[in-house]
């Protein structure tokens, strides 16, 4: 289970117990919730608790790579993501994200993250950017989340985005096997109408309102007596006004 957690403080002890160096932290990231520091969700004390699988800044005015990455470099912390929003008063070309994992005690910019395999630095700030999720990013997600999932050893049943990928495909199955089935449904009354020599839109039936909720028996009767598009529209109505009845 990942658990994103706010603003962090985050803290170096001196030989006496006291504050020697204190850091705020944008957004700290957990693969394994049970890892942070266990009396306090605010806090993390250098040498003491896990560190987070990801730290996350954003970069709005000043320079993190200035500032703070040579500090969580010396810290030790595994990977860090420094993001600059699309909305951010910075110049155009400096938006984006760049991910630092710590490798031999020095941080290298790489092109995807190393706690989240495949996921690019490119995609992961359109997801941080995007109001809603986009499609593109959803599937990114889960391509992550699957390989996360295969590494962690986390069956698809644990894993509540998997689960959501299983259910986004039933529900996508389901709604292509409606999509032919309507399909199918206005061919027959194509046929019904073409064969009793009637002429009609291109569009017809599925212009017709209320044609898709329809069943295929009263399209058919519709169509069979239907004088034209008008009428047949007519007669599905009365039908449908029946039913509900």
């Amino acid at each position: 289970m990942v658990r994103r957690l706010p603003s962090w403080s985050l803290f170096l002890l001196g030989e006496d117990g006291g504050v020697e160096r204190a850091m705020q932290a944008d957004q700290t990231v957990y693969l394994h919730p049970q890892r942070a520091n266990p009396v306090g969700w605010s806090r993390m004390v250098v040498g003491e608790n896990h560190y987070p699988d990801v730290v996350l800044e954003v970069d709005n005015t000043t320079d993190v790579r200035r500032h703070k990455l040579k500090l969580y470099e010396a810290w030790g912390f595994p990977e860090l993501w420094v993001e600059v929003p699309d909305a951010s008063p910075r110049p155009a070309k400096r938006h984006g994200l760049s991910v630092h994992v710590l490798e031999d005690g020095a941080f290298r910019e790489v092109a995807e993250s190393g706690a989240f395999p495949g996921w690019a630095a490119a995609d992961i700030h359109a997801a941080l950017n995007e109001r809603r999720l986009s499609e593109r990013t959803h599937a990114v997600l889960e391509r992550v989340c699957t390989a996360l999932g295969q590494r962690e050893g986390v069956r698809s049943n644990d894993d509540p985005l998997l689960r959501s990928q299983r259910q986004r495909g039933r529900r996508q199955a389901l709604a292509e096997a409606r999509a032919g089935e309507l399909e199918r449904r206005a061919a027959m009354v194509r046929a019904v109408v073409a064969s009793r020599g009637l002429d009609v839109s291109t569009d017809f039936p599925r212009n017709v309102r209320g044609f898709a909720e329809a069943g295929a028996e009263d399209a058919a009767a519709a169509a069979t007596l239907c004088a034209d598009e008008a009428e047949f529209a007519t007669l599905l109505r009365r039908v449908r006004l029946a039913d509900r009845r």
